[in-house]
């Protein structure tokens, strides 16, 4: 460590800090202020001397990111502020009372202290304040912010794992050389709780590891925190927030209300009204179709004598709302493979949105009522007939798009013209308009039914059938059968069969017969009742040509002599 006594020449200054803790009956950790008594920590020494922590407190280092663990971390050692003073000839070191805890190293280290604290009232939050100071490669190094990361956290469960997954954790600090106020809250899953306290340091750069990097904690509040009632509602693109705090610590006060939010889609939070406010309603512009998480907490404030106005937030409040009305869903092929790029417009509005990866979209409309929506064609893919769909405010209405392949052979497979172009025995089909699956109609069949239709297709890569379908009333004895024809004989290659009731769902076969296929196909629909009571099947959007893509083809030069 560069010259020490030379850096700790900083006492006349630092000497107006050391002044007395006032205990208030709400900070319900054990030794707060970290004074003594220092008990000896087993089986750690430095110097021919034992380490030291604060009574009530543990220490502990994350072999992760701690030099040596394997061997007990025996380049880190924790001592008492006066302690490290007597070691290197220089001050005790501290904020408030008599001591603080020293923690340092010339290695790398993830090391703190914490303290489990019992008897405590499930289901009531407790917040986490200590003060952190930092020294990378001691007092007098240069450029030091930013090495070494300083962070709280409590496990609502009373573990002491630091790594367990239960630890609420706060937002790190990396500012060096200054006492630093963290804090955290949790709400206790348990009648005890585990405050942890931690600095993460690199490996410093110093020659031998001679500089030595330093951390001091002291003075820590744990108290009760309020609890936040946040109340949310939303009107076109305005959202409405109004909260109150109730819950304050004896012997704390009100400090304000932190209210933040966040598109769903980001991981950002926009800060809408500072701690230090005691406003209590706000409201935001969103966008149409998109969802938020807002959140509010309370935070309380303490006056002590060594520092005025410590601030303690209560724990987060969150809800999420929708805006308007909004479709979402999903662009695919006639396998059911997503595909980008793909125009989805709502016909009244105009509004549009282009369909991403994996063929996912969202499109917002203004409030409820039908609406309609179309999808553009895209390399030589058309789209089916326009979707209709009833959309609720502040509800999200699913909505999928299949398109069909350029070298599509089904006539009249969309049923608006009804049965036309179909060959069918049995029972007659019938047209519905109401509750179609898209267009102006689907087919329903009922009783005993076959239906089919044959063409040829020259040169198609893969050709897939492809439909939409529902089956209603089937008690399990009734079986639908779709039925995909290839080959010189037009006889069955693959076959879908289903007894089981359900809403619209798409369904689809592959020829398998070779990559690419030229000759008769065709296809065949069967319902076959097993008794009463009779199931009827509804069908739209029949397809049947090309998969998405195609063959790899090399082109290879023409060269003329």
């Amino acid at each position: 460590m560069k010259s020490l006594k030379l850096i700790f020449s900083l006492t006349l200054s630092l000497t107006a800090l050391f002044v007395p803790l006032t205990v208030f009956a709400t900070n319900i950790l054990t030794n707060s202020g970290l004074n003594d008594p220092y008990v000896a920590i087993p089986g750690r020494t430095w110097n021919s001397q034992s380490e030291k922590i604060a009574s009530g407190w543990q220490p502990f280092y994350i072999a992760a990111g701690t030099h040596d663990a394997a061997n007990d971390a025996k380049k880190l050692h924790w001592m008492s502020s006066a302690q490290f003073a007597q070691s290197f000839a220089g001050i005790d070191y501290h904020l408030e009372g008599n001591r603080a805890q020293n923690m340092w190293s010339s290695y790398k280290f993830d090391a703190g202290i914490y303290q489990q604290i019992s008897g405590l009232t499930p289901g009531q939050g407790y917040g986490f304040d200590i003060p952190i100071v930092t020294y990378w490669r001691g007092p007098g190094y240069p450029d030091s912010d930013g090495k070494m990361v300083k962070q709280v956290g409590i496990d609502p469960t009373g573990g002491t794992d630091p790594t367990s997954p239960a630890i609420i954790w706060s937002a790190t600090d990396a500012n060096d050389k200054t006492w630093v106020y963290l804090d955290v809250a949790a709400t206790a899953q348990a009648s005890t709780i585990t405050v942890f306290a931690k600095v993460q340091a690199p490996e410093n750069d110093s020659s031998n590891h001679t500089d030595l990097d330093m951390v001091y904690f002291d003075a820590a509040h744990v108290a009760p925190v309020p609890t936040t009632t946040l109340t949310v509602n939303s009107n076109g693109a305005t959202v409405n927030l109004s909260w109150s705090g109730s819950g304050i610590a004896p012997a704390w006060s009100l400090k304000g209300y932190e209210v933040q939010y966040r598109d769903a889609t980001s991981s950002n939070w926009t800060t809408l009204q500072a701690k230090t406010s005691l406003n209590a309603s706000i409201s935001f512009t969103g966008q149409l179709g998109h969802t938020y998480l807002v959140r509010a907490r309370t935070w309380q404030k303490i006056n002590e004598s060594y520092q005025s106005d410590i601030d303690m937030p209560g724990d987060w409040r969150e809800q999420t709302v929708s805006l308007g009305a909004l479709v979402s869903g999903r662009v695919s092929d006639n396998r059911g493979n997503g595909i980008s790029g793909v125009v989805i417009t709502e016909s009244s509005s105009g509004v549009t949105t282009t369909s991403g990866s994996n063929g996912l979209f969202a499109l917002g409309v203004a409030g409820s009522g039908q609406y309609t929506f179309t999808a553009s064609a895209l390399a030589g893919w058309t789209p089916p007939p326009p979707l209709s769909a009833t959309l609720q405010l502040n509800q999200i209405t699913p909505l999928s798009f299949t398109m069909r392949p350029p070298d599509d052979v089904i006539n009249n497979g969309d049923f608006e013209n009804g049965a036309s172009n179909w060959a069918v025995s049995g029972t007659a089909p019938d047209t519905i308009t109401s509750g179609q699956r898209s267009g102006s109609a689907s087919l329903r069949l009922t009783g005993t039914i076959t239906m089919s239709q044959t063409d040829t297709i020259s040169n198609s890569y893969q050709p897939i059938l492809s439909f939409w379908y529902k089956m209603e009333g089937s008690d399990g004895n009734d079986v639908f059968t779709a039925e995909l024809l290839g080959t010189d004989a037009l006889i069955p290659v693959n076959s879908f069969t289903t007894s089981t009731n359900g809403g619209w769902q798409q369904a689809w076969l592959p020829l398998n017969l070779t990559e690419v296929y030229t000759g008769p196909i065709g296809l065949r629909f069967n319902l076959a009742q097993g008794g009463p009571p009779q199931a009827a099947v509804y069908l739209d959007e029949v397809s049947l040509g090309a998969s998405w893509g195609g063959p790899l083809r090399t082109y290879l030069p023409v060269i003329f002599n």
